[in-house]
């Protein structure tokens, strides 16, 4: 993972904690939306940032192998 996925990761986490906080405060408005906020929009972004240099050089290794049989 690049560092600014885990950064993004990171405010991720973050507004998850702030989310139970508030939740356990009593905020019925704002504890649901840093959660929905962190669970679906910023842990999610940070793991499909991480995932993309790994997933670019597997295409590659399926290219040779097919590109050495057609030959």
């Amino acid at each position: 993972m690049s560092p600014k996925s885990l950064i993004v990761f990171a405010c991720g986490i973050v507004l998850i904690a702030a989310g139970f906080y508030s939740l356990a405060a009593g905020s019925l408005t704002l504890a649901p939306i840093l959660l929905v906020a962190g669970y679906c929009v910023v842990i999610p972004m940070g793991i499909m940032m991480g995932g993309g240099e790994r997933g670019r050089s597997a295409p590659a290794a399926d290219e040779t192998r097919a590109n050495s049989s057609a030959g």
